[in-house]
């Protein structure tokens, strides 16, 4: 009879222990999440190249979901928050006016903010963090759409199978499909779109032909697939950087030539009071 209690005694014991234990802190999402109200309409996106890593909480796993695509990952986008702060300060040298932001400063090892809800995060403690980067979004979005009518949102992201290469990625036109309506296929796919103008600024680019499909694998994720276009009027394009435009070298050369390419797509297809430059 001894030998029987003396477990349960210690199994009090050890949950009477855990009780006692004070709750874990919310997750402060200033720490890690970077956000800028803008002056612009042009919204900037970079969810994957954060490294800061979340105490006490663990990594994600993936169990049962399909891996890679749409499904989960961890892979990192080196260099991608970089690239948006030299992108951002380079379109307010353009413009004299800010670009809005959001970039992750936690590693996708814990949060994917390109991903839904329920394949975007495994510990309850970061569920705030991910949902304050897409409130983030969607009031940048909002005070877009209310102050400009329409705008673009760009999401940065790295890849590894071209590094001399940026691939479109719209869901082949879906998440800028305000602005085909708007002003036909040309702004989309044309020398006069923004991929078509970023060729222009020695940028190599996929697709180049009009009638070309995206790349599998880059067309476009969660983030553009849910603000672009109808849900909010905005007009969405997800940028995929090989290395060669994420080598921290060459951050702000790459930038200063993308904040060319979004000036002159701005004078064509947004409100001219609202992006004249200095």
């Amino acid at each position: 009879m001894i030998r029987a209690t003396v477990p349960i005694i210690a199994l009090v014991i050890t949950l009477a222990a855990l009780a006692e234990q004070p709750p874990k802190k919310p997750i402060p999402a200033a720490d890690y999440i970077g956000s800028q109200r803008g002056e612009l309409p042009i919204i900037l996106s970079a969810p994957h190249g954060g490294t800061k890593r979340l105490p006490d909480v663990p990594e994600r796993q993936g169990v049962g979901i399909p891996k890679g695509g749409s499904g989960f990952s961890i892979a990192f986008d080196s260099n991608t928050d970089l690239l948006l702060l030299e992108f951002a300060a380079a379109i307010q040298t353009k413009f004299g006016k800010k670009p809005y932001y959001v970039f992750a400063k936690f590693s996708r090892r814990f949060v994917d903010a390109n991903r839904p809800p329920e394949i975007a995060y495994e510990s309850p403690l970061t569920k705030p963090l991910y949902e304050a980067y897409h409130d983030a979004l969607a009031l940048h979005c909002r005070d877009v759409k209310k102050a400009f009518g329409t705008g673009l949102l760009l999401d940065i992201h790295g890849q590894g199978s071209a590094r001399d290469t940026i691939f479109r990625g719209t869901q082949n036109g879906k998440t800028v499909s305000l602005l085909r309506e708007r002003f036909g296929d040309k702004a989309h796919t044309g020398p006069k779109s923004f991929f078509g103008l970023l060729a222009t600024r020695e940028f190599k680019v996929h697709p180049t032909d009009a009638d070309a499909k995206e790349r599998a694998g880059f067309t476009g994720g969660h983030i553009v697939q849910k603000y672009g276009s109808r849900n909010y009027a905005i007009d969405a394009i997800q940028l995929e950087c090989g290395f060669d435009y994420r080598d921290k070298t060459k951050l702000k050369d790459v930038a200063r030539r993308m904040a060319d390419a979004i000036h002159e797509y701005a004078g064509l297809y947004l409100k001219a009071d609202a992006v004249n430059a200095k």
